[in-house]
């Protein structure tokens, strides 16, 4: 009874592991070969238990059956594994004295729980590390000319952002309001003030010079919602990413809500500044 507890702990272990490295490092394989790679690995680590023979099988045995038997998978997801071996196995050490006192099913629950949270905590760590590399790869400089001014900014290029303006089908980008507020020209400033959403062709808040600029839209939301927002063609945008870019006769709205940016931008470009 005590061998066939082993080999299902070590099963169990296993697994996770398995499927934490699957995670980290992005390569598909499914549940029932991780499965079956993690019973043959526990099953051979519990007959030759306490043996440096049996460690290194079971590790080539995890590693190979799960994800092949290759230099390079030893390399990559073989070093994931190892790593997280040593992590969980330091965690658990350190937790022993008070784990030993509790009953044989506790003991099991209470690590199989930590091994689940802990990785789960560490994979949720590394996602966003990576997901704030990746943002960081679309945040570039850019300056606007807007009504003869011009505007240094922060952007950045969401791949989320296709909205366009209809009659032309030109790129929409979104500026924050209060980035450029203190810049702004006392006519246009006085007139987005004024301007209600609830009446939009009604712009003669306005200077009538700045009419054939201005577009109305309606913007809708991943939610599904629907709002209404002011359009202008700006004269020129920037671009100073890896390579200059630079954009004529595209639209900006003016956004109240730049907290949402993402890596504190003070203007979302549309998705096609990528190209």
């Amino acid at each position: 009874m005590i061998g066939e507890l082993l080999v299902l702990y070590n099963t169990l272990f296993n697994y996770f592991l398995l499927k934490f490295t699957k995670e980290i490092t992005g390569l598909y394989v499914r549940k029932r070969r991780l499965l079956f790679s993690a019973f043959i690995s526990g099953l051979v680590s519990s007959i030759l238990y306490h043996t440096f023979i049996g460690a290194v099988a079971s590790f080539l045995l995890l590693i190979g059956l799960a994800f092949s038997f290759r230099i390079q998978t030893l390399l990559k997801q073989g070093t994931v594994l190892l790593v997280a071996t040593f992590f969980l196995g330091g965690l658990l050490t350190s937790l022993l004295p008070f784990l030993l006192r509790q009953s044989d099913l506790i003991f099991f629950i209470f690590c199989l729980s930590i091994a689940v949270l802990s990785l789960t905590f560490i994979h949720s760590k590394w996602r966003n590390m990576t997901k704030e590399r990746l943002q960081q790869s679309f945040v570039v400089d850019c300056e606007l000319e807007l009504f003869q001014k011009t505007y240094s900014l922060k952007g950045f290029i969401d791949t989320g952002n296709e909205c366009v303006e209809p009659i032309s089908g030109k790129p929409v980008h979104f500026l924050s309001y209060q980035a450029v507020e203190e810049k702004l020209p006392k006519e246009l400033k006085e007139g987005l003030l004024t301007w209600d959403d609830k009446n939009p062709y009604q712009l003669t808040m306005f200077p009538s010079f700045m009419y054939p600029k201005i577009r109305i839209l309606i913007l809708s939301t991943v939610q599904k919602e629907t709002s209404t927002a002011l359009a202008f063609r700006f004269d020129r945008l920037i671009l100073y990413g890896n390579v200059k870019k630079e954009i004529l006769d595209e639209y900006v709205v003016f956004t109240r809500h730049d907290a949402r940016f993402p890596q504190n931008a003070q203007m979302i470009l549309h998705v096609l500044a990528l190209n």
